[in-house]
């Protein structure tokens, strides 16, 4: 009897934790969000369309088409006594005064844009030097989706959840989303 043993490199293997940084609209530099909690998720998705024809029946597919992007990341801030990080996860509420006597409100903000309070989302390996770019995922235009559940309780730390949502960045031909890898490699 043969035996198949496959091919394994440890060395093209992640075990990290990642850096969350966000620079929002109109910023010049970004933000280091600090501590995270519970994993960073990244869901990539492109969504598709099947194609039929009754000549083959109704459930028969002839092909899947791609119908759009759909591209979310997801962390947990553990600084959560830092109220600047609060604006970054609800991107519609506003900030009064300054650190460390700032105040979050959370007013009606019909009709308040997402794509009016994206910026760029960039995710950095810890495991990795920080002059090392190969391994950087980049969001364009990320908005946080503003919603979150926080609970304080003697059994687990507090931690405010953030769903990133991506948006296509259209000064591009084709529209970007996001990318894997040392963003200087790709003109803007």
């Amino acid at each position: 009897m043969a035996v198949s043993y496959a091919t394994v490199d440890s060395t093209k293997m992640e075990l990290t934790p990642m850096r969350v940084s966000f620079q929002g609209s109109g910023a010049t530099a970004f933000t280091d969000l600090g501590g995270t909690l519970s994993n960073v998720v990244i869901d990539i998705k492109y969504p598709k369309a099947d194609i039929k024809a009754d000549q083959m029946g109704s459930d028969t597919v002839l092909d899947r088409r791609v119908k759009g992007t759909v591209i979310t990341v997801t962390t947990e801030i553990a600084e959560v006594q830092d109220k600047d990080l609060w604006k970054v996860v609800f991107p519609h509420s506003t900030e009064a005064g300054t650190a460390p006597a700032d105040t979050i409100v959370f007013n009606s903000m019909v009709g308040d844009s997402d794509l009016a309070n994206a910026g760029e989302l960039l995710l950095h390996p810890l495991s990795k030097a920080d002059s090392d770019l190969n391994y950087d995922f980049t969001a364009f235009l990320a908005c946080g989706s503003a919603e979150s559940q926080i609970t304080y309780g003697p059994d687990g730390q507090a931690k405010l959840k953030i769903v990133w949502n991506v948006l296509p960045d259209m000064s591009t031909t084709p529209a970007r989303f996001f990318m894997y890898g040392d963003r200087s490699l790709v003109s803007p």
